[in-house]
């Protein structure tokens, strides 16, 4: 007897966090109805890492995953509860995953807006902050491709942002001590190109450094979906 897949959604910056999320929830065979990404229509640009909006839809469609986008308007809670609530009364939506690492505060906000929108939330990422390399080292392990697209200028000087998310890169980030090597005090933004879950790779076209609000931000201008040459067997 086959059993009804459960279906979530998934709260979607565009980066490593919500990815992992995203990959173990497929592991976990659930069905990924969508990726919820809370956006500035009048910026067109998304709020977590501050992608342009055309550059987050060709990444959902290199996932070949439907994206939503919810302008939060003047109340970005209020906006994201309605999002979510529409998303289960009108797609059967149980679950919303975020990809929250250790930050409490953060968990228990998402929590909370889970619970008003009448979902249940799900953190397969979650961890103990001493377990940041080794999620680390997962993300790059298996074989996903990612670039920061953010670095505070606190932490980082520019040459950071634009950098890849290689192994080059994690001894580099362990060398930083007033950090959090996973990123999660906002140390650096991610926007994943590649890996095991992606139907075709992203190649970044056009793009170019700037200093934006104490953070080197990586404004990517354009991107190219390349088809992958070996055919992938995502969730095995």
């Amino acid at each position: 007897m086959n059993r009804k897949k459960t279906k979530v959604a998934i709260s979607w910056s565009g980066g490593k966090d919500g990815c992992l999320a995203l990959y173990r929830t497929l592991r976990a065979e659930k069905e990924v109805n969508c990726l919820v990404s809370m956006v500035s229509d009048e910026n067109e640009r998304n709020h977590a890492h501050g992608l342009r909006l055309n550059i987050l839809k060709q990444q959902a469609e290199a996932l070949d995953i439907p994206l939503v986008l919810v302008d939060s308007g003047d109340d970005y809670e209020r906006a994201l509860i309605g999002a979510l609530a529409d998303l289960k009364k009108n797609r059967g939506v149980d679950v919303i995953v975020f990809g929250s690492l250790y930050a409490k505060e953060d968990r228990k906000w998402n929590e909370q807006v889970a619970m008003k929108a009448g979902l249940k939330p799900s953190f397969p990422v979650w961890i103990s902050k001493d377990e940041s390399s080794l999620l680390l080292k997962e993300f790059i392990t298996l074989g996903f491709s990612a670039v920061i697209c953010r670095a505070s200028d606190k932490v980082f000087n520019p040459s950071w942002a634009g950098r890849m998310l290689d192994w080059e890169f994690y001894e580099d980030i362990h060398t930083k001590n007033d950090g959090c090597v996973m990123g999660e005090s906002g140390e650096y933004h991610t926007f994943v190109l590649d890996g095991p879950i992606f139907s075709k790779k992203i190649h970044l076209a056009k793009s170019g450094v700037v200093l934006n609000s104490g953070l080197w931000s990586l404004d990517i201008e354009d991107c190219q979906l390349l088809d992958k040459k070996d055919e992938i067997n995502c969730i095995t």
